[in-house]
């Protein structure tokens, strides 16, 4: 008869379960930083159109928009960008089908910069952002679209709670599936557990094997994990490499880390409360 180790159980399937477990955690995190990305990147993308006098020189419109990008919440990466009144009417014809310049016998347009702003999307920042371009002088106006604003709002808020209830379903599920794959490996153990108590070893004698497989397969559990989510993100962001922006090296590289420290923490916890149980159980309820 095979002798048995204190602190060793059926270890392929337990193996299996943590890494399965951990990789849906690992792959959702790497999803939920992916999703939040965008959201901000979303939210802090609002455009506004500084429409100008007319009549303004070339030298005055080239003052204009120095002056514009000296505001510090003037996007670095997109600096704003000179549309003429002949532009803005191609476009309008294009998209209207009409020739409204040769109906009113003149182009009313006026010449405009479209100004990309990087701030968040509080209603009174942008308002004050408004005021600020509009007292530049030589501008006309400033306008932007309120309700694109309030419908980003809107997905924010439900992009937000979709992923927090998603996050709070995918770990719970995942510390269940991990708790009762360790629950069912030390049930073998019982006995042997039991024969411990019985010659007068401590509790923490007992536990700390255990404990230190429990740690040991939770980091190769996520290890393992961390492989597979790596695999994964590397060939979706080779597929679709605008995903770089969303999904950087150093966030996979964070992930894989937290995967094996949770894995570790996860199973660990799950063995140390599944053997409490069993010291506390009396003979009969080890059958």
């Amino acid at each position: 008869m095979k002798k048995k180790i204190v602190g060793s159980y059926p270890y392929t399937n337990v193996l299996f379960s943590i890494s399965a477990a951990l990789f849906m955690i690992a792959l959702f995190g790497l999803f939920a930083i992916g999703t939040k990305r965008l959201a901000n990147k979303l939210s802090s993308g609002i455009e506004m159109q500084v429409i100008l006098d007319k009549n303004l020189t070339e030298e005055e419109k080239e003052n204009l928009s120095t002056s514009i990008q000296n505001f510090s919440f003037v996007s670095k990466e997109q600096p704003p960008q000179f549309i003429s009144k002949e532009s803005a009417a191609e476009i309008m014809i294009e998209t209207t089908g009409e020739d409204f310049v040769r109906f009113l016998g003149e182009n009313p347009l006026r010449d405009a910069y479209a100004v990309r702003v990087d701030v968040g999307i509080e209603v009174s920042a942008l308002e004050e952002i408004k005021h600020q371009l509009g007292s530049i002088p030589g501008v006309y106006e400033v306008v932007y679209t309120k309700s694109m604003l309030q419908n980003i709002r809107g997905n924010m808020r439900t992009i937000g709670f979709v992923v927090i209830a998603l996050s709070f379903i995918f770990f719970s599920t995942a510390v269940i599936l991990i708790n009762n794959s360790i629950r069912l490996a030390l049930y073998s153990q019982r006995f042997l557990i039991r024969s411990m108590q019985l010659v007068g070893a401590t509790q923490m004698f007992i536990k700390q094997p255990f404990l230190l497989r429990g740690a040991i397969q939770g980091a190769i559990g996520g290890g393992i994990a961390s492989v597979f989510v790596a695999l994964v993100a590397i060939s979706a962001i080779s597929s679709m490499p605008e995903l770089i922006h969303l999904i950087s090296t150093k966030d996979i590289g964070f992930i894989c880390i937290l995967a094996v420290i949770l894995g570790s923490l996860v199973v660990v916890s799950s063995v140390y409360f599944s053997i409490s149980k069993y010291l506390k159980l009396k003979l009969d309820d080890l059958y």
